[in-house]
């Protein structure tokens, strides 16, 4: 019997051709983009000093070289609990203060914003890291976590 080209297929074949067909558009959907860009991405921000809080944490951020940024984060002293941060090499700690919520000192377990500023000194991927936790204590999974990466551009 002479052919014409088309295929022979059972409804079996022919559902799993769609499913496959399916799932090649979904998947080469997800490998594009809409046009929107991520608020976190790297490219250089512009001048003057980049403000980062507990929002930022696991961000990445590209700043030139030399750029100040300012971080800070909520922290309760008071009853024992505190941010210890640090930072790669190209980062340098300009200033570390810590500003209760109660400047008078009237109530009890007040707690504050803790402000480090930072300067971004080498090129290169830099982080800040922090671990805010009771410094007596071991480290457990209620500790809290802070993390961004700086791309240091010449």
């Amino acid at each position: 019997m002479p052919h014409d080209g088309a295929i022979d297929m059972t409804p079996r074949q022919t559902l799993w051709f769609i499913a496959g067909l399916v799932f090649a558009a979904v998947l080469v959907a997800g490998c594009t983009t809409g046009g929107e860009r991520n608020p976190s991405t790297t490219e250089p921000t512009i001048a003057g000093p980049l403000d980062l809080n507990e929002s930022a944490n696991g961000t990445t951020h590209a700043l030139p070289l030399n750029s100040k940024i300012n971080l800070s984060l909520q922290e309760n002293p008071t009853t024992g609990y505190s941010w210890n941060l640090t930072t790669t090499s190209g980062l340098s700690i300009l200033s570390d203060e810590f500003v209760s919520d109660d400047p008078a000192g009237t109530r009890v377990g007040a707690g504050g914003r803790h402000h480090w500023q930072l300067v971004a000194n080498a090129t290169g991927i830099q982080e800040i890291h922090g671990i805010y936790a009771r410094p007596w204590e071991n480290q457990t999974a209620d500790a809290g976590y802070f993390s961004v990466e700086i791309s240091v551009t010449p």
